[in-house]
């Protein structure tokens, strides 16, 4: 096969919620001729005919009317596409496409949002997994959830088990579920990266999970321009770009300015953790463990 007939290397990175996966999303954008999908299964969860999600804060009294909001927002034409039409079916038949020319297909997606609809996993994709500490994931979605379901009340009073509209499997039983699925029946041996490793070694770190994926690395992947414009490049769905404007919807606000990967933060010790948030916690570090196990180790 010659280079110019050369498929495009197809990767699915799947996550969590607060897992640094839209800012290595960003970071991989700038790989010349990729193909960014930004969460087309959080759109199909969402949105469009198979939709059975309500997002956060859209049915609350306590929450801003976050649909209200996003109609008065203005996305250029040309950007993003209709979320409308995107079903789990449509989101399978987009990423199945073939993209002549291109070096990458990169897909981020949260393993939430497939977790009812395995039989829409598209062919051809290499998986992998990001993976973060539960302690540091729900610290950081109870501080963004809280600003959309209870905004101006105390976040210490916020409960993550019951107000913050976690799945059954509190994110993580999804993702070691799907995990299990993808070892089942398409690859043996997914990827597996830890975020505070990328972020301790993201040289180490980025280049071999490059290397494995078979994308194109160079170290001018480690710093990349801190504005949003590459964001407009994505395939993305209309609805998930004008919710990044709404106010106290901040999901996304640090990934989309980054410019590199910063060193981690120490978490909280357990005594400054309420017996809530340890609930969640302590439900999740057995699927977390099992997968730290299998991680890339540079």
């Amino acid at each position: 096969m010659s280079s110019a007939e050369k498929k495009p290397s197809k990767v699915i990175l799947w996550s969590t919620p607060r897992s640094l996966s839209s800012a290595l999303t960003k970071c991989l954008s700038f790989v010349p001729k990729s193909v960014i999908w930004f969460e087309p299964y959080v759109s199909a969860m969402f949105y469009g005919s198979d939709a059975h999600v309500e997002l956060p804060g859209s049915q609350t009294k306590d929450g801003r009317d976050i649909h209200t909001q996003t109609k008065q927002i203005i996305i250029p034409d040309g950007v993003g596409f209709d979320a409308d039409k995107c079903s789990y079916k449509w989101c399978q038949e987009q990423l199945e496409t073939d993209y002549p020319g291109k070096n990458i297909v990169f897909v981020q997606a949260k393993a939430r949002a497939i977790s009812t609809r395995f039989d829409a996993i598209p062919r051809g994709y290499k998986h992998s997994f990001l993976i973060r500490h539960p302690l540091k994931v729900f610290l950081s979605w109870k501080k963004a959830i809280h600003k959309v379901m209870k905004p101006g009340t105390a976040l210490e009073t916020f409960k993550l088990s019951t107000e913050s509209k976690l799945p059954s499997g509190y994110f993580f039983k999804e993702m070691y579920d799907l995990y299990q699925h993808i070892i089942e029946n398409y690859e043996s041996n997914p990827i597996i990266l830890d975020a505070d490793d990328l972020l301790t070694n993201p040289g180490g770190v980025l280049k071999a999970y490059c290397n494995s994926m078979d994308i194109p690395y160079t170290d001018d992947l480690l710093h990349w321009d801190p504005s949003d414009d590459v964001i407009m490049t994505w395939k993305i769905s209309r609805s998930l770009l004008k919710l990044q404007k709404v106010d106290d919807f901040t999901f996304y606000d640090k990934a989309f300015t980054s410019s590199e990967f910063l060193k981690p933060t120490k978490g909280p010790s357990r005594e400054e953790l309420t017996e809530d948030d340890l609930q969640c916690i302590d439900f999740c570090m057995p699927y977390y463990e099992k997968m730290y196990e299998k991680r890339l180790v540079c």
